[in-house]
């Protein structure tokens, strides 16, 4: 009596080593449980070949969706890395970003670029306070379809310099008689 508990104790120490959460069934799992199915089955009622076939389908399945999410994690960690590695050569340099917000320091200039599709007669930059508030304009006038670089001084439109910081940046140009946004791209250090 005393040797069955042993071996009970021994059966469910091994369980618990190997213990998986209950979603993830492997192939090996799936086999097992085919295969325990096939040795349970009444010999007077056989399993139905189309549903022993299914089931090996299925097998086929759960085990083309295993590696294949295997092969994405793989995909994904590459393509991390290479982004890394990308934005990596990048220190240092000039880049230009799709953002309306620039950072003002506390000497210089801010820098961007609009893309026009259209030509316009009137492109206008403004700069806008957290609170929404036009602080700032750069009139750029008429200006043909392409790339069209702006810069602003820091100069509200009080005259005086802004405080370095945070500010939104909008660009509007005229569209025949409407006023369309356009994004801009902010040079970033």
């Amino acid at each position: 009596m005393e040797l069955r508990t042993l071996e009970d104790l021994q059966l469910q120490t091994a369980a618990s080593k190997t213990k998986k959460d209950a979603s993830s069934l492997d192939q090996n799992d799936f086999m097992k449980l085919m295969l325990q199915q096939l040795k349970s089955q009444d010999p007077f009622k056989p399993t139905d070949n189309t549903e022993f076939i299914s089931q090996m389908a299925q097998l086929t399945s759960v085990s083309g969706i295993s590696e294949m999410n295997e092969n994405l994690a793989g995909l994904t960690q590459s393509l991390y890395s290479a982004q890394l590695l990308d934005a990596s050569s990048l220190i240092g340099k000039d880049v230009l970003l799709e953002t309306d917000v620039a950072a003002l320091p506390s000497s210089g200039n801010v820098q961007g670029q609009v893309n026009l599709a259209t030509s316009t007669t009137a492109l206008d930059i403004e700069i806008l306070a957290p609170t929404g508030e036009v602080i700032g304009k750069v009139p750029l006038g008429p200006q043909r379809a392409g790339t069209v670089a702006f810069e602003w001084n820091g100069v509200g439109l009080d005259g005086e310099r802004m405080p370095p910081g945070t500010y939104q940046i909008r660009a509007n140009y005229l569209n025949g008689h409407t006023v369309e946004a356009v994004a801009t791209e902010m040079r970033s250090e």
